[in-house]
């Protein structure tokens, strides 16, 4: 099942620092089957994450904030790295 807008708004305003570790689901674990349809996958990832903001990898406890805007994370990377070039220069 699905959680509710009122359950993911719940799950965005979770503390990180107060995360239990042993709780999170590890991202490594996470299996997406790429042949199926977008919605099953988002629903097959929200089952085994059950928080789509909290995750762990490893040791580091990961926290997302997703943004509505029209960059995607390559874009994102790619002004980055820039950036980081003309910093370094």
């Amino acid at each position: 099942m699905l959680p509710t807008v009122e359950e993911l708004q719940q799950m965005y305003e979770a503390e990180i620092t107060l995360a239990d570790r042993e709780g999170l689901a590890d991202l490594d674990s996470v299996e997406i089957d790429r042949e199926k349809p977008p919605e099953d996958r988002i629903r097959s990832y929200l089952e085994q994450v059950h928080n789509p903001f909290l995750a762990k990898a490893g040791d580091y406890i990961l926290k997302f904030r997703y943004a509505d805007c029209q960059e995607d994370m390559e874009d994102r990377l790619a002004e980055y790295v820039e950036k980081m070039a003309r910093i370094r220069c």
